[in-house]
């Protein structure tokens, strides 16, 4: 359905799912001339409107995949928003499309957790703009992906970087007793892995001293998030360029943004004394001090949980012994809750799903990241070999997409196969990978959760590239 600067892909039926407020959408016809001319002049796999309806969900889904990327290789600093809040630059949030049984969905990293959101609507909004419908349990949210310089243009985000600056140098004058600032600097320092976007100051209140990091309200909330980080990395850093004392920490962030920063320093030791947080209203003109022991997770809602438990013994079936018999121990079987399906991997690469139904038979799914409906066993012997000789660590081929594609999922694998490579203490029967977890309104997924001996939790975090914010 075309409208004046608005192409609608598609968006789903809103018996199913529905927005408080939002207008009754239904399915376009699919005999627009214009839709079909501008879906054929992204993406070559898109022919006609009409067959978008008519190939099924995998297939739309695998369409809307080639769309999306297409438009964000046009795009300048492509980033995401919600609203008229940027959340990031799509490199800093890990953003990535993935093609789970079918449905394609969102994987991108906000308030240093991952999320993972189900796209059921697409919009060409204008210009290199894209409107994205999630859907998170029975709600939808809208975020738009375009040009990261359509918001603020590098100009004016730095000239307000440099405003706020100045605020924040009257703030501590304002708020301390005999302050004097003797350094404000705003430059990046890549080589040491600190960013322009914070105000570093070295400031004197009478005999005390310090070492400021503040943080702009108008920048994202994983900015905010990240100044622990940079403000532990700058201090050491000054600690080893001179040798006069740094002073204690400060953090400044912007007013009832520091619930994550919170419950962080709550798990070191020397905050509270070496390492101090203040919130700060630039209306008001107010620099309060936080009280770290008032880290509470209140906002946590509750949710729905499925069983780890499938229905009926999937492994009973003709379908999934077939499967797992193309390489006999090399396979691995994945039951995924939510979905009621059966993924099938190789080192952490998923080729084949069994969607389980009433029935113990299901419906089988086969291929790398675009799944199709099986109809020659023949192909997938011959799919899985592939993979075999291509995702192997000695004898691989590391240019091949096969060996590259999924490494965070090849390194679970690898994990999972024996936790106790990690650390002996770790109980190797009570294993978990893709645990949801909560932390005020924010959701995010833990990689792997497991117990000790002892009975205590751990949390194993993977990385297949370096991360500054690891440690947090």
């Amino acid at each position: 359905m075309a409208k004046s600067g608005r192409t609608i892909l598609y968006q789903e039926s809103p018996k199913r799912v529905k927005e408080k407020g939002s207008p009754q959408t239904s399915r376009p016809s699919g005999r627009s001339s214009h839709l079909v001319k501008r879906l054929a002049g992204r993406s070559t796999k898109i022919r006609d409107a009409d067959s978008t309806y008519r190939t099924g969900p995998g297939e739309l889904s695998w369409q809307w995949k080639q769309f999306i990327e297409a438009c964000i290789e046009e795009m300048e600093s492509p980033s995401l928003f919600q609203g008229k809040h940027s959340l990031g630059k799509l490199s800093d949030l890990h953003f990535q499309l993935e093609l789970d049984g079918g449905v394609l969905v969102c994987i991108f990293r906000v308030d240093h957790k991952m999320q993972r959101r189900r796209i059921v609507g697409v919009e060409e909004s204008g210009v290199r703009v894209l409107e994205l419908t999630f859907r998170r349990l029975k709600t939808l949210e809208t975020f738009t992906l375009r040009s990261g310089t359509g918001g603020f243009p590098a100009g004016v985000k730095r000239q307000m970087r440099l405003d706020f600056q100045k605020q924040i140098e009257s703030l501590i004058i304002r708020n301390f007793p005999k302050a004097k600032i003797h350094r404000s600097s705003l430059h990046s320092d890549l080589a040491h892995s600190i960013s322009g976007k914070y105000v570093r100051l070295l400031f004197n209140s009478g005999l005390a001293s310090w070492a400021a990091l503040a943080v702009s309200p108008d920048e994202d909330q994983t900015t905010v998030d990240g100044i622990l980080s940079s403000g532990i990395i700058w201090r050491n850093n000054l600690q080893d360029r001179t040798a006069n004392p740094t002073g204690r920490l400060l953090l400044m962030v912007p007013a009832s943004r520091a619930l994550v920063l919170k419950s962080r320093l709550g798990l070191i030791p020397v905050a509270g004394h070496k390492i101090l947080l203040m919130e700060f209203d630039l209306i008001k003109q107010s620099l309060i001090f936080q009280d770290l022991s008032d880290s509470g997770n209140l906002d946590t809602a509750l949710t729905l949980v499925h069983s780890p438990d499938p229905k009926s013994d999937f492994t009973r079936s003709e379908s999934y012994q077939r499967i797992t018999n193309l390489a006999p121990g090399r396979i691995r079987a994945v039951f995924r809750a939510g979905s009621n399906t059966v993924s099938f991997r190789i080192h952490g690469l998923e080729f084949a799903q069994i969607q389980m139904s009433g029935s113990l038979e299901g419906r089988i799914l086969c291929g790398v990241e675009r799944l199709e409906p099986l109809e020659d066993w023949q192909q997938l012997t011959h799919l899985v070999n592939r993979i075999l000789k291509a995702r192997h660590p000695s004898t691989g081929t590391r240019k091949h997409e096969y060996f590259r594609l999924q490494a965070e999922r090849w390194l679970e694998s690898l994990i999972l196969e024996n936790i106790q490579q990690i650390d002996p203490r770790l109980h190797s029967s009570s294993v978990y990978p893709q645990v949801p977890a909560f932390l005020g309104g924010d959701r995010g997924m833990i990689d792997i959760l497991t117990v000790t001996r002892r009975g205590r939790l751990a949390v194993l975090e993977l990385k297949v590239v370096p991360d500054i914010e690891l440690p947090l």
